[in-house]
């Protein structure tokens, strides 16, 4: 499939531009891109620096797709930025690579990033995730696949957001978010669990119910986190493919967890 590359756009030389490609009038593409099959570039879109896309993706006008990392301990080379397919990056979206060329920001498949919202250095995002305009992601956070981040909320760096959790609009996140939860708050606390997320994402009545029985034991029975975990990890009333999420999620907490 030809490739459409609009006359006052700019693409360096050496950028990798895959078939089907699409750059809009005034367009930038660095020099060290690669760009998928299909990706989609609109006016004014720019995607810079070592950032390399799958398939599919779309950028829409003056989104900024592989900016120079903001953190102060940057020494310069070409970090990279590891973009899957299918992704959506909305007006004024800002997506940056990593400090160190060791590492890498990363972002995986199907994920919705609307507009004026930002992806700080090192994060890891999974799949399917939605990211609502105004959304700020600090450094090295990592949000699990499902995750809904709502509008003007911020997580601090480091704070991870488990599968199928939601941050609440306008949200300060500083520790993290188990999977399947709801957080609201300044700062953000955990209110009820995800029912309607997990409805939209084909969780059966019975799995749900599943859910609704670990937030009672985590957040409404006065347990202490140790009490709350074996608890847990001895009852029946929930399987292993709903309660070991949660369980490995805890385990690797390095933040605390939301309360």
């Amino acid at each position: 499939m030809a490739k459409k590359i609009h006359p006052t756009a700019i693409v360096e030389p050496g950028a990798q531009l895959g078939d089907g490609v699409e750059i809009g009038a005034y367009a930038f593409i660095g020099s060290h891109v690669v760009l998928g099959d299909g990706c989609s570039v609109h006016h004014h879109g720019t995607v810079q620096g070592n950032a390399v896309l799958g398939k599919e993706n779309e950028i829409f006008p003056f989104a900024m797709i592989g900016g120079r990392t903001q953190d102060l301990k940057y020494r310069g080379g070409d970090p990279p930025l590891h973009i899957g397919d299918r992704n959506t990056f909305r007006e004024f979206v800002s997506v940056h690579c990593a400090t160190f060329e060791e590492v890498a920001t990363t972002i995986g498949d199907d994920n919705h990033v609307l507009a004026y919202a930002h992806i700080a250095h090192e994060c890891t995002l999974g799949n399917h995730i939605i990211i609502s305009s105004q959304a700020v992601l600090g450094g090295h956070v990592q949000i699990d696949s499902f995750a809904n981040i709502g509008g003007a909320s911020a997580i601090h760096q480091f704070c991870k957001v488990g599968a199928y959790a939601m941050l609440a609009g306008g949200s300060a996140l500083v520790q993290d978010l188990p999977p399947y939860m709801l957080a609201e708050g300044n700062r953000a606390r955990i209110r009820a669990y995800n029912k309607i997320g997990l409805q939209r994402n084909g969780f059966t009545e019975d799995e749900i119910g599943q859910v609704r029985h670990l937030f009672r034991i985590l957040y409404e029975n006065n347990l202490n986190v140790a009490d709350a975990i074996g608890a847990i990890n001895c009852e029946n009333q929930v399987s292993e493919k709903i309660k070991q999420p949660v369980l490995d999620f805890y385990a690797t907490s390095s933040r605390g967890i939301a309360n």
